[in-house]
């Protein structure tokens, strides 16, 4: 029945980004310590990464290459020394999904993506899990791969020549 009313149904695509998470004026202690300890960069630090996790499909954010690091670094703000303390403090504090960062340098903010329930409430949509961030990101790293065996292909095709 459900696959019958999703057929159905042939507008937009699902939306599974935010232009909107709330911004509470009472901070909780991960934050009050990350501003004692840098203050208002870390305050910026801390807005601006759930800003990028907000922005991006499925909520979770990809570090792991040189590009995506340097990427982190220019929407936080900060330079990789305090990316790396402050994101060290937010997996302490059990906000990241430390063994996920330190594993795969990815980010996956629960509390972060369940402060978007409404959100998808409101879009009768299934608020994305951690298992689906990880499925798009093997979808991409495959898309990856393939494309750069055509690479690979089309250069030994053109060694051939």
């Amino acid at each position: 029945i459900k696959m019958a009313e999703e057929q159905k149904k042939s507008g937009r695509p699902r939306k599974y980004d935010a232009d909107y998470f709330p911004h509470y004026c009472n901070h909780n202690r991960t934050l009050e310590i990350i501003v004692h300890k840098y203050g208002n960069e870390g305050y910026g630090f801390y807005y601006r990464l759930r800003e990028l996790l907000g922005k991006t499909p499925k909520h979770g954010y990809d570090a792991s290459t040189i590009m995506k690091y340097e990427y982190l670094q220019s929407k936080t703000g900060v330079d990789h020394e305090k990316v790396d303390e402050i994101i060290a403090l937010l997996c302490e504090f059990g906000e990241l999904d430390g063994n996920l960062w330190r594993k795969k340098k990815v980010i996956w903010w629960y509390a972060f993506v369940e402060s978007l329930n409404e959100l998808y409430k409101k879009r009768k949509n299934k608020i994305p899990e951690k298992a689906d961030f990880m499925a798009s990101l093997l979808v991409e790293e495959e898309f990856r791969g393939t494309e750069e065996e055509v690479e690979l292909q089309g250069t030994e095709i053109h060694k051939v020549k």
